[in-house]
């Protein structure tokens, strides 16, 4: 029989941490007063800090602090002079983090600490780990979106995996939504996000972004064989009677090993739900009935779970896991290309498929044409394919894992040496081609360039949340949209079907209109996926000589809804550098 997984609570503030000690949770989760993803909940000072450490250790409860947002350069004197005082001062079981080049500076400083790999870095796939592994990571927090069958076989890879099992899940996947960023300033990535996700749009279901809250407690039988070494709530800017109340559900499940009654799911739903739980990730029942709101009926039915609770009997000594050691690879010079032969114009395609008329006029002029990989092997574009570099998906499942192999392995055939990847998993996938790390890597500062500059990545765009001036002198060449809309979410959601009704069709598009009139074009993607881009585009062609100077030699225009003639002219702005007569935003 498989080990009982742990139980994880959220703790937002003193008493939440108390609440969930109290309901037998066997580990915690906290944040500081900075570089943590929930930056609005209470949260700990370092006083306070220390005091939930001492009170963690001694209930036996295991603690993991979370440090899971992106880092600015000017902060990272700050953020290591914070985890040496963790390290030093609270001693926590784990850190949980998300910026890359944080992963890099932590385990070249405090090569002992126990890191946790976030959510917020997209995990998707087994083949994830082994990455994860050589950078020393303990554990990694798969994505929500995932099922079980692939949970299943992450958990078979050695390396500690932990998943979310109830509360509040994202329609975007996690660490890739620049919705919040883009239109009001906001980053997500920050932990500042203002969830336009939960807002009503002009659509046939008014709210089309938001999802029901996560309750996999009808599965913890499956669980509980599955391999998964800790089971998350989701929650820290909830109440301590919201903790309490879900925490101690869920520890009487483990300790019997059972999945939840009907009564004990109704109860879960009184103490909060939006419109009832979703498990349509889990089971990959991915369809209208996973969204839903905090509705006025979901309020009233709510109940005061105050004293509820019974104190749970004291957790058995919590463990500490050996911590890997840090070995990233060295960069292969003959596995990539050199800058200097990287220079000019990305013309990216996301939407149409570029004509065999377009290219005819564009294609020798431009640096590199990207084009999703599903479109690669198209006949057309084999005059181009030493230019074109196929778009990889940003999650493959396992149930997609043959055909992206198989699309891999026809572009190859096709003469296309370039891939664009977002993930880790994708350097395995596209194995003998030359790498260019896209936008979802989310390269915030120099030491996560530097990282992936190991990784014999031949270009690396720079985060479209940054102005593109910090990362001078990278051995890979640098990239920035420098026009397109910007890609707010990536979904595995259809929210098309939720804006105007989805007709299966193999190419869907529709627009997400907000209360201002604002239209955000929906396009679908491979497996029935969505991206939600921007309603206006950004722009920031005319400052071209700037970046240039701080090193950006790939300027990547991402076109999406424009028309063959919009194309010709957005393409004639970059060369010449002007000013566009349209309306555009410079985020």
């Amino acid at each position: 029989m498989e080990k009982t997984p742990k139980l994880l609570a959220p703790a937002g503030s003193m008493a939440a941490l108390k609440a969930a000690i109290d309901a037998g949770a066997d580990e915690v989760y906290l944040g500081g007063s900075a570089f943590n993803a929930r930056i609005n909940a209470s949260n700990f000072d370092n006083d306070a800090l220390i005091k939930a450490g001492r009170l963690c250790k001694s209930a036996n409860v295991g603690m993991h602090i979370t440090l899971n947002t992106l880092i600015y350069d000017k902060e990272f004197k700050s953020v290591l002079e914070y985890v040496d005082f963790l390290a030093n001062e609270v001693n926590p079981d784990a850190l949980i983090i998300q910026d890359l080049g944080l992963v890099s500076a932590i385990r070249q400083k405090f090569p002992s600490l126990a890191l946790h790999a976030s959510t917020q870095m997209r995990i998707h796939s087994y083949l994830d780990a082994e990455y994860l592994k050589s950078l020393g990571f303990t554990r990694a927090v798969l994505a929500r979106e995932l099922p079980i069958e692939d949970i299943k076989r992450f958990a078979e890879s050695g390396l500690e995996t932990e998943i979310f099992v109830h509360g509040a899940i994202c329609v975007s996947e996690s660490g890739g939504c620049l919705m919040s960023s883009v239109i009001g300033n906001r980053s997500g990535n920050r932990g500042e996000c203002a969830q336009p996700c939960r807002l009503p749009y002009k659509a046939q279901n008014k709210y089309p972004l938001s999802l029901k809250d996560m309750c996999l407690a009808p599965h913890i039988s499956e669980l509980c064989e599955s391999g998964v070494k800790s089971l998350k709530i989701e929650g820290r800017m909830k109440a301590p009677d919201y903790v309490g109340a879900v925490v101690s559900v869920y520890r009487r499940l483990l300790d019997e090993r059972r999945n939840a009654t009907g009564e004990e799911i109704k109860y879960l739903a009184s103490v909060f739900s939006r419109s009832g739980f979703t498990d349509g990730y889990f089971t990959s029942r991915i369809r209208g009935d996973m969204f839903g709101i905090r509705s006025e009926s979901d309020k009233k039915k709510s109940e005061s779970v105050s004293g509820n609770i019974k104190k749970a009997e004291p957790r058995s000594e919590r463990e500490r896991v050996a911590v890997p050691p840090f070995t990233p690879p060295e960069r292969n010079s003959e596995k990539t290309l050199h800058p200097a032969l990287q220079k000019g114009l990305v013309l990216r395609f996301e939407g149409n498929p570029p004509s065999a008329e377009l290219l005819a006029k564009h294609g020798e002029t431009a640096a590199r044409i990207d084009i999703p990989l599903r479109h690669c092997a198209d006949k057309r574009f084999l005059p181009y394919a030493e230019k074109i570099s196929a778009i990889i998906p940003r999650s493959v499942f396992l149930k997609e894992l043959e055909t992206v192999k198989r699309q891999i392995a026809e572009a190859k055939a096709a003469g296309i040496k370039n891939a664009t990847v977002s993930s880790f998993n994708h350097l395995t996938l596209c194995e003998g081609m030359y790498l260019h790390g896209d936008y979802a890597f989310n390269v915030f500062n120099r030491e996560t360039l530097f990282m992936l500059e190991n990784y014999s990545l031949s270009s690396v765009m720079l985060s479209p949340e940054t102005d593109g001036r910090f990362a001078r002198g990278s051995r890979c060449a640098l990239e920035y949209i420098g026009y397109g809309r910007m890609p707010l979410m990536y979904t595995r959601t259809c929210i098309i079907a939720n804006i105007d009704g989805c007709k299966k069709q193999k190419r869907c598009f529709s627009r997400l209109v907000d209360r201002t009139g604002a239209a955000f074009p929906v396009i679908s993607g491979h497996s029935h996926t969505n991206t939600v881009y921007n309603s206006l585009p950004r722009y920031c062609l005319d400052k071209k000589s700037e970046l240039k100077k701080s090193g950006v030699g790939l300027l990547t225009l991402l076109f999406t809804t424009e028309n063959e003639k919009q194309i010709n002219e957005i393409i004639g702005l970059a060369l010449s550098g002007e000013k566009p007569k349209f309306e555009y935003t410079r985020r």
